[in-house]
C-alpha cells in the first residue's frame, strides 16, 4: 500500500481517517467509514538538525510543530507536537524514498501516548545506518480511534 502514496511523500502528505483496504474498491461511496482525504504539504526536511518550525503541519488529531536532533546528537531525530485530546500513541516509521521500510531495532524507536490531558509529546527515532547521509521518508502517525499520519522527505 506504501507505494500508492510514495509520490506523495516527494512534497509530503497526512492521511485523514485512516487507511482504505486494499481490498475495498475506491469508486464505492456509500461507506464514510474508510474514506480517505489527503492534506499535501510542502516540507522537505534539510537543515533540521539545530531546530526547525513546522508551521503548517496541522491536523484535527495532532500537529507537528517542531524537529530537531536530540542534543546535538547528529543521529537521532526528534519530533515535537500537540495532539488534540484524543486517546492515542504517535509513533514514527522509517522508509526509503523508493517506498521499503527501514528496520528500525526494538527500543530506538519512542512512543508517545496522549489523550485529554496528555497532549503535548515527543517521539524520537535513530536514524538506522541505511538513511544516514541520504534523503529518506519519517512516517509520524497517530493511532487511536481514528489514525492519521504526516509522511516528511528528510535529508539525513
Amino acid at each position: 500500500m506504501f507505494s500508492i502514496w510514495l509520490p506523495l511523500v516527494l512534497t509530503s502528505s497526512a492521511l485523514v481517517f485512516g487507511a482504505i483496504p486494499s481490498h475495498v474498491p475506491t469508486t464505492t461511496t456509500s461507506s464514510a467509514a474508510w474514506m480517505v482525504a489527503v492534506q499535501e504539504f510542502d516540507a522537505f526536511l534539510q537543515d533540521w538538525k539545530n531546530g526547525q518550525t513546522l508551521a503548517n503541519l496541522r491536523h484535527p488529531l495532532f500537529d507537528l510543530t517542531e524537529v530537531s536532533a536530540v542534543s546535538g546528537m547528529m543521529e537521532i531525530i526528534r519530533f515535537s507536537g500537540e495532539a488534540h485530546g484524543q486517546p492515542g500513541e504517535i509513533t514514527l516509521s522509517f522508509y526509503t524514498l523508493e517506498g521499503d521500510q527501514v528496520f528500525s531495532p526494538p527500543g530506538s524507536v519512542s512512543v508517545a501516548r496522549v489523550d485529554e490531558k496528555r497532549r503535548e509529546f515527543q517521539v524520537t527515532g535513530a536514524i538506522p545506518r541505511a538513511l544516514r547521509g541520504r534523503t529518506g521518508v519519517v512516517q509520524v502517525t497517530f493511532t487511536g480511534e481514528k489514525r492519521a499520519s504526516y509522511l516528511l522527505k528528510v535529508r539525513f
